[in-house]
């Protein structure tokens, strides 16, 4: 029987600034780590910027095997604060719980396939000079784009964009 070993995720919080050392300190002792981030739009000196920030600030997921693991040198890892403990154990977060996160936030995540859009498909969008705005898909092409009739400031304009994984937006 070649059975795979129960695996677990647990949560350890980060020294401040430190996370790039932590994650290559676990991963040097064979840890398998996640940091989900997540790209946002902010407007600097006239222009927009996307930039990647930490959905949870200060901690990190690391993957461990429940069997064979000594979750307990975590905690002595540089750029580690501890581990999140609950009753003298780690706190546990389930697997489906890492691959929810990981669809939502991993890169290409955003790919939305061109099959699934229509005429007539409202869309929001989530990052980009467009942010939180809502447009309405008017016309798509076999090209890979899509043009859309976005409402600003009590105007209507016609835009034409390329879905190429940068566009992210939400249908619905």
């Amino acid at each position: 029987m070649n059975k795979k070993p129960p695996e677990t995720w647990l949560i350890a919080h980060i020294k401040r600034n430190s996370y790039h050392l932590a994650c290559r300190n676990l991963v040097r002792q064979d840890f398998e780590i996640f940091v989900p981030k997540m790209k946002i739009t902010v407007k600097k000196e006239k222009k927009f910027i996307i930039k990647d920030v930490f959905v949870f600030p200060g901690y990190i997921f690391i993957k461990i095997n429940k069997q064979n693991s000594n979750w307990t040198k975590i905690n002595n890892t540089y750029g580690v604060l501890k581990l999140l403990v609950f009753n003298n154990k780690p706190s546990q977060i389930y697997n489906d719980v890492i691959l929810a996160l990981k669809n939502k936030y991993e890169e290409n995540a955003y790919q939305i396939v061109n099959e699934n859009l229509k005429k007539g498909d409202n869309i929001k969008f989530n990052s980009g000079p467009f942010v939180d705005l809502i447009a309405r898909i008017e016309a798509l092409d076999d090209k890979n784009r899509i043009w859309v009739l976005l409402e600003a400031v009590g105007q209507y304009r016609k835009v034409k964009m390329k879905l190429d994984g940068k566009v992210d937006f939400t249908k619905f």
